[in-house]
Order: C-alpha cells, then structure tokens, then sequence
C-alpha cells in the first residue's frame, strides 16, 4: 500500500482498508493503552468515511450534508454519525469501534474489493439463496407461535429460532440487513393484512424476543434495523394515500415500540445515534416521517442513547501522542 502512495492515484478503499485492518492489528491491550487503542480505531474510521464521502462529492459536487452524500452512494448513515461523534465528542466504546470497525470491512468488500474480479450477479445470486433461507426460518417460527401463542412457548420458540439468525448475521456480510429486509417487506413485523388502526401487540410481543435475543448476541443489529423501519417509512409520498396506509403504521409503531418502550429500554444502548433517523425524517417528509421525527426529539433529550457511544475516561497526553505516532509510524497522516 505504502509503494502504491508513493506512485500515486492509491484507490480511497484501498487505503481505508489497510487503515481499518492495522487499528485491528493495533488492538493489543498487552502492549498499548485502551485509549491508544480507542483513538487508532477512530482515527482510522473517521478517515474512512470522510475520504469517501469527499471522494464522491469531487470538485462539483455543490453542498449537502455528508448525510446527503453517503446517501447518495449506499453509506450507512450510522457510519456517518459514528464519525460524527469520534470527531466532535467523546471517543466511542472500544466495543462499539471494533463493532463498526468490522462492519465498514464487510461494508468495503462489497462495495469494492468483491466488484475487481467477478460481476455482480454472483453477489446477487448470493443474496437471493440467503433471503430465501431466512425467510424459510422466519416463516416456520410464524407459524409455530400461532399453534401456541403462551409467553413461555413464544420465548422458547424465539430462542430457536434466533440461533441461527444469529449465525448468518456473524457468518454473511450482508446477512443482519438481509434478516431486516424480509422483516419488513415480507409481512412478518406487519402483518400483510392489517387494518388501520388495528392493535399490534400481538405482533410487537412475538417478534420482540427474536429481535432482542439477536441484538443480544449482535450488537449492531439493532442500528441496521432501525435504519431498515426508517427508510420503509420514507418510501413512500406525502400524499392522503400514504397517511391511511395500514403497513407504513405498523412500521412507525415498530420504530416507536423500540425507541420508547421499556422492554427496549436496556437494549437501545447499542443504537448508535438518532441522528440518521431525523435525516430521513428531514428528507423524505410524510405524516409517518413527522411523526417519528417528533419521537426522536423527545428521546434526543431524555434517553442516553448518544451517550452510549463513548465512555468516561481520563485521557492522557502520552496515551494520545502514542495514537497519534502509531499512525504516522505506518505512514497514515492523523
């Protein structure tokens, strides 16, 4: 990597890749400070996300938020509040770093390093295999809850059912977005026929223990499902049409369930930041939009959840010239 800098025109996802690859390299508490470790990863992460954001909005790219322009090119936003945060506030957990850090190389294979030798109908054949096969465990937890609806069975069934969910979110790069895409699109969080209006307790409390039991074992689960709800609700127009629409309530009162109900209460800890929610709300408005983006503004000032994403510490100069040398000794600028 260091030849190809010298010669020039060294591919922005090259980089981040050997940047997000030696934060994990450097990731050794035996030999360096938790803070050293934490500032490596941040280091390298906001590189990441600011390189190719400012490599796609180029010379005429005109404004817009980095939101605007992560967008624009398939970026989590998560990533860009994560950015945000390592930035302009405390440093993140070193568990949420290592979370993010791995997901922005999953992020970079796909977008990247997969496309140089093989076309992508190889990935979309891919994909298409792993929807059907979590659509086939999603459907078989349904159907079993429905014989037996008691707390107890529904519990066990979840736990089941969750394991090997669990496996394809660890063992699949796309595997946790995937998981969120048949949720929502396949009627399984709102049933294909619900009425406005109707009650969705029944829903939220089955599908609740999968949910939590993934996001136990998947920390990050949970962000790409909000993410997922979110962008479901911006879909659609700000027409009369879309206010009446059964299936856009059900999934506002999903994302309303989970940032406001206190069965999520110990779990929202793991949602990186509201602030990719309220972008959507602010670009795509629509009533059910509105309405969430006045939920975010409320749990914005009373929830910990941005606070979740750094921990108290006391830093120290040495811990943060031996950061910052680490990076420049392998020839990264910090």
């Amino acid at each position: 990597v260091e030849a190809w800098k010298l010669r020039g025109h060294l591919p922005h996802a090259v980089e981040a890749t050997a940047l997000l690859t030696d934060a994990i390299l450097h990731d050794d508490s035996t030999h360096n400070s938790v803070f050293s470790i934490r500032a490596t990863y941040a280091a390298a992460f906001s590189r990441f996300v600011t390189g190719l954001v400012d490599t796609k909005l180029g010379s005429g790219g005109g404004g817009g938020t980095m939101f605007n322009r992560a967008a624009m090119i398939g970026l989590p936003l998560s990533f860009v509040e994560l950015r945000h945060e390592a930035a302009h506030r405390e440093l993140p957990s070193l568990v949420l770093l290592r979370s993010y850090t791995n997901r922005a190389l999953e992020w970079l294979w796909d977008y990247y390093w997969a496309r140089i030798d093989q076309g992508v109908s190889v990935s979309a054949a891919g994909d298409d295999g792993l929807r059907v096969n979590v659509k086939s465990l999603l459907l078989q937890f349904s159907q079993q809850v429905q014989s037996d609806m008691s707390r107890k069975r529904v519990k066990s069934l979840a736990t089941s059912v969750s394991q090997p969910l669990i496996s394809i979110c660890k063992g699949d790069a796309e595997g946790a977005k995937v998981i969120c895409r048949v949720l929502v699109e396949d009627g399984f969080l709102v049933p294909e026929n619900r009425q406005l209006a109707s009650p969705m307790e029944t829903a939220l409390s089955t599908w609740d223990y999968v949910l939590q039991s993934i996001t136990d074992s998947v920390k990050i689960f949970l962000t790409i499902l909000t993410e997922e709800l979110a962008k479901e609700l911006s879909n659609r127009p700000n027409t009369p049409a879309t206010t009446e629409d059964a299936h856009l309530e059900g999934v506002y009162l999903w994302l309303e369930h989970i940032l406001t109900s206190e069965s999520w209460k110990r779990r929202i800890q793991f949602l990186c930041s509201t602030a990719y929610l309220r972008f959507v709300c602010d670009e795509w408005p629509n009533h059910w939009t509105d309405m969430l983006a006045k939920i975010t503004e409320q749990e914005s000032g009373t929830s910990h959840i941005s606070d979740s994403l750094s921990t108290q510490s006391v830093v120290s100069i040495d811990d943060t010239e031996s950061a910052s040398g680490h990076l420049q000794a392998s020839g990264w600028s910090y």
